[in-house]
């Protein structure tokens, strides 16, 4: 049941977790996101992550404030106040807090403090697009039989 889904069955064993060092510039950061074909990256620093940018900083920050990309550092524009779940954090909870904050992705640590990526709003609406399929089909082998 989906209800008993926790982060780390819905983001699995991830082998690429994406990020850029804080001292990278603007222009950087957002080169991998395109190449990546995402919309936020986890920022560290000493190899600790100590923010995310995303396509929302870029805008806010960079374009609508007509810099260069090339001369703005990421630490200058990235997010510090990042809301974070843990592997064992529940599915329903972090819908509840992707919605109280506004957000669309939490950052995910381990039990050690180990950033582990970030889990996405996309990434959760998948899996209740899923579960409800799941649902809808064994109601009609119910119903109707197989």
């Amino acid at each position: 049941m989906i209800d008993k889904l926790t982060v780390r069955e819905i983001i699995g064993r991830r082998d690429d977790i994406w990020c850029v060092d804080a001292d990278d510039t603007a222009d950087v950061a957002a080169l991998k996101l395109k190449n990546y074909k995402i919309r936020s990256l986890g920022v560290l620093k000493d190899g600790k992550l100590v923010g995310v940018v995303g396509n929302n900083d870029f805008a806010r920050e960079v374009v609508a404030r007509s810099k260069v990309p090339s001369k703005v550092k990421v630490s200058e524009i990235m997010t510090t106040n990042i809301r974070s779940v843990t592997l064992d954090t529940p599915f329903v909870e972090c819908l509840e807090l992707m919605e109280q904050h506004h957000i669309a992705h939490l950052v995910v640590f381990d039990d050690n403090g180990e950033y582990h990526g970030m889990i996405t709003w996309h990434e959760l609406q998948t899996r209740v697009v899923e579960e409800l399929k799941n649902q809808l089909d064994l109601l009609q082998e119910y119903a109707f039989g197989r």
